[in-house]
């Protein structure tokens, strides 16, 4: 199982793809996913499993979770990437290596598994690390940089973000890391998340589960802040309440780390965090957005700052959402933005970032539509309070009225002169007003305000 393999395989197990979506999701070619899919389903015929299958140009893998446990624990599944990340994890946190013994585990070449770490050596010398050779035994780590300290603690976070979701059931770093009861951690963790009304995201908590791991090894690390801490005495008492089994050094940077989450930072790696923070005032200028409430910014920089460390890490967690002809014009200019920036993301990431973006833009320019009329053919819509209800929920701040399209066919002057906006499920009237679906009246008058601000913005840059 090659790289490519791996990836469509990873992707498959998570959901149901058309070919034009693996294309995207993937970076490739459709011609390089049919191949790949081919050399996947043979593998799948000889290890007595059912194979791909295309179902209404859907590519579905129906494998059982008992039958994804067979599989996926028979074979290691690791990508180069993934095997690089094992050996520098290993070789760090146990400051000793035996490259013989890890290429039977791995069932690798000699000359793959020297390929592969000569990398890590390389990383390790170029970052100012120190290492021997004991004739007959291993490597040994004499000294370890606070550049590759700080890129081990990354890769631990990538090792805790892709536990749920890789493919890799027989995870050999289960091992090296068994001691540090990460399962009960994570229990004490979300405990603490509650009593504190944290935000829950498999991020936070594999950020904290490799601050254990780090904590315990190296003296260094320290996350507190030149800033009074004093206001969050009761996220200190629930922290000793909760995470009393544990170490107290680790208690103490479990606490600066979220007490800086409260207080609206974004406790980010720097490099992630520069490259985010480069992209906000690109997307303020070029979406027209001057201003945004503190909370989205905040929100759109997290999101911005996973989707980075997502991409640099090669994580492929996939949340696919449909892609709407609104999202499409807001895509084409988003990625413009991360061209000229020289920063790349995947493309599940970036759906996600546009549904942030909709709702900043939607929240702007709400104001600015008042009075909207919806005109039905049936009479008894009009009397639909579950609708009206329903309307008044979302969009509280506008006048909505509801009436019959014969009326508006008697007198359309009146109409058009008294209403910002007029919507009606009547074919017959296209030409002169936006027509709807009786489902998707909340999604017409959003697309109809994000449709105004983009053609306000390009008109502003012509």
């Amino acid at each position: 199982m090659n790289d490519t393999n791996i990836k469509i395989l990873t992707l498959l197990v998570q959901d149901t793809f058309i070919l034009e979506e693996l294309s995207m999701y993937l970076n490739l070619e459709k011609s390089s996913i049919s191949k790949s899919i081919k050399q996947i389903n043979i593998f799948l015929e000889e290890e007595k499993y059912p194979k791909i299958e295309l179902k209404e140009n859907r590519y579905i893998l129906s494998l059982s979770k008992k039958e994804q446990e067979e599989l996926f624990n028979k074979k290691v599944f690791m990508t180069s990437d993934e095997i690089y990340d094992y050996l520098y994890i290993k070789f760090i946190h146990n400051n000793f290596i035996n490259l013989e013994e890890e290429r039977e585990k791995l069932n690798l070449s000699r000359s793959s598994i020297f390929r592969i770490f000569t990398k890590v050596k390389n990383n390790l010398s170029e970052n100012g690390s120190k290492y021997v050779y004991i004739h007959g035994k291993g490597i040994e780590l004499k000294y370890l940089s606070p550049k590759n300290l700080h890129i081990f603690f990354k890769a631990l976070v990538k090792y805790f973000f892709k536990i749920d979701f890789s493919l890799n059931r027989v995870n050999l770093l289960d091992e090296v890391l068994k001691d540090y009861n990460t399962k009960k951690l994570i229990i004490k963790l979300c405990e603490v998340f509650k009593d504190n009304k944290i935000a829950f995201s498999t991020f936070l908590i594999a950020f904290l589960c490799a601050l254990n791991i780090c904590v315990k090894l190296f003296k260094e690390i320290d996350l507190k802040l030149d800033r009074d801490y004093d206001e969050y005495i009761d996220l200190k008492d629930s922290l000793n309440n909760h995470l009393k089994n544990f170490n107290l050094k680790y208690q103490e940077q479990v606490f600066y780390f979220l007490a800086n989450n409260l207080s609206n930072e974004v406790p980010f790696e720097p490099e992630v965090l520069s490259k985010a923070r480069k992209l906000i005032p690109r997307i303020k200028e070029i979406f027209d957005l001057d201003k945004i409430a503190r909370n989205y910014e905040k929100i759109l920089l997290k999101k911005l700052c996973y989707s980075i460390f997502k991409y640099e890490g090669k994580i492929l967690k996939v949340k696919k959402l449909n892609l709407r002809s609104i999202d499409s014009m807001i895509l084409n200019t988003f990625n413009n933005i991360l061209k000229s920036e020289n920063i790349s993301i995947y493309f599940s990431d970036k759906i996600i970032i546009i549904q942030i973006l909709k709702k900043i833009i939607l929240d702007k320019n709400k104001k600015n539509l008042k009075n909207i009329l919806l005109l039905f053919n049936e009479i008894n819509i009009a009397d639909d309070n579950l609708l009206r209800n329903e309307l008044k929920e979302h969009f509280n701040d506008y006048e909505i009225k509801i009436e019959s399209s014969f009326l508006y066919n008697v007198n359309k002057e009146f109409y058009n002169n008294k209403y910002d906006l007029i919507l009606s499920d009547e074919a017959n009237l296209k030409n002169n007003i936006n027509i709807l679906d009786l489902n998707d009246i909340i999604e017409n008058i959003n697309n109809y305000i994000l449709e105004n601000h983009l053609k306000r913005r390009k008109a502003s840059t012509n």
